[in-house]
Order: structure tokens, then sequence, then C-alpha cells
């Protein structure tokens, strides 16, 4: 699915919304590694991004060529600064009209309306791949993400109080929510 807009962000500059290509590969690896390292609420350590430029080039292509599974990345000052992604959920007719959504935004970036933009953006294009809901898992203590979830209209429909075993031994809760489209 293919991507292209610009926005405005809080602070006045200009921020653009498109597909990030193969040309993309390794500054969306950094941003993977970046992000990882800022904050505690992302899936992975940046040490287990073990993706070479080649691997994420190709995984790049294949969603840009994707009729039903998408990545917009935020570009500010020509600098990706966010990435987000929607996949589907699984490719049987059973769970053909669910999706699923991960964002992540570097911390320098926080508060400047690009979470908005993109879940809008997502979301559009959601419904025009026919989907009919969107599902995320969050951090439960990740409140600004879990206000901007709740903005679009997801909703918690269920809690997995150990997700996430953290390497000093530590688990953190996962929201499960949805958003009908």
């Amino acid at each position: 699915m293919r991507f292209h807009q610009q926005v405005q962000l809080k602070n006045g500059k200009t921020c653009i919304l498109r597909n990030p290509n193969g040309e993309d590969a390794q500054e969306i690896l950094q941003h993977m590694i970046l992000t990882s390292e800022e904050t505690e609420n992302m899936l992975r350590y940046s040490d287990e991004i073990k993706m070479t430029e080649t691997e994420e080039r190709t995984y790049l292509s294949d969603m840009e060529s994707s009729s039903d599974a998408i990545m917009i990345s935020a570009v500010v000052d020509g600098k990706i600064v966010a990435t987000a992604g929607l996949t589907p959920i699984s490719k049987f007719k059973k769970c053909r009209h669910r999706a699923e959504f991960g964002i992540s935004i570097q911390k320098e970036y926080w508060g400047l309306g690009i979470g908005s933009h993109i879940m809008a953006a997502i979301l559009e294009t959601a419904r025009q791949a026919d989907y009919e809901q969107v599902e995320l898992e969050v951090v439960t203590d990740n409140k600004c993400a879990i206000a901007l979830y709740e903005k679009f209209g997801f909703k918690t429909f269920g809690t997995n109080q150990k997700a996430f075993r953290c390497r000093d031994g530590q688990y953190q809760a996962l929201h499960l929510m949805s958003c009908r489209l």
C-alpha cells in the first residue's frame, strides 16, 4: 500500500508521512535500535535487532508492494523520526478482517503530534484495505500511548499481566486493545 502526506507539527515544522523504501533500510534499522534503547516500552532490546541492511531492504520492498500491509515513516528535516506498521493478523479467511499495529517515535520527537498524524494515516489505510478491526498491545505504564490510542477509538479488551519479562527479572503487563473501523 502506498502513502504520502505532508503535515505540520505542533512546533511548526513540516513532517512528511511516506512509505520507507529500500534506500531507507539502514536509517530504519538505526531508528529501531535508537527507539529500543530510549524506552522499555518496545518489544525488543536494541541488541536483539539482527536484520542486515539487505534483509531490511527486502522487507521494505515487500511492504511497499503489499495490498494488505503498510509501513509509514515520519520524516522531519530529511530524517526518519518515527515508523508505524499495519499488518494482517493472519492470511486465513477467519482473521482477514483483523490487522495489527505498531509504532515507534524517537524520544526527541514525542509530544509534537507525530503519533496522531500516523494513527490517522494508518486507520485510513486500514479502511482502504477493508479491515474491520485494528489491534495492538501496549505496556500498561505507557500512559501517553494509551491516551493516543483511546483518542482514536481503541478500547482495552484484556491485560496480559506477565507479557514481558525484562532482563532485570521484572515483568511488564500489556493491555490488549482494538479499534473497530
